[in-house]
């Protein structure tokens, strides 16, 4: 009598388990601090242009092409760095890339996940970062 009402119980734990499992796992939505960026930003050639030199210098070694400088060994981050051509960061909250770009991997759940972003916002000023958002939105097609 004990085996046959201990499978039940073994079999709700197990599914138990797994349903926090998959729920802990799953993606959780980040909060971020609103931004608006500044006006004309976007079609400013000049201010394009810095953000494209910046990313360049500081960006392309993990988030460019293998052409842009891309090491070999952005091949093997998890979660992988993204070249930012994809059309849905024309899309993307501009509030949210700064912020990224700004804390980097020291944010949850960022930081738990693995990344390797650095936060470069004691070393950007909000005028490069801003640069960089508008260049990283222009790159993306």
């Amino acid at each position: 009598m004990n085996g046959a009402k201990s499978i039940p119980k073994k079999l709700l734990q197990l599914i138990i388990l797994t349903v926090l499992l998959v729920y802990g796992c799953g993606e959780q939505p980040v909060t971020y601090p609103a931004r608006l960026m500044p006006d004309g930003l976007m079609q400013d050639v000049a201010q394009l242009q810095a953000g494209q030199a910046l990313f360049r210098s500081k960006c392309a070694s993990c988030h460019g092409k293998t052409s842009e400088g891309r090491y070999d060994r952005a091949a093997f981050f998890i979660p992988p760095a993204p070249d930012f051509t994809g059309a849905h960061y024309r899309e993307m909250d501009p509030a949210y890339l700064y912020w990224r770009i700004e804390v980097g991997k020291t944010v949850e759940p960022y930081r738990s996940q693995g990344s390797v972003m650095p936060a470069w916002g004691a070393h950007f000023s909000e005028k490069k970062i801003w640069q960089l958002v508008a260049y990283l939105q222009v790159r993306a097609h």
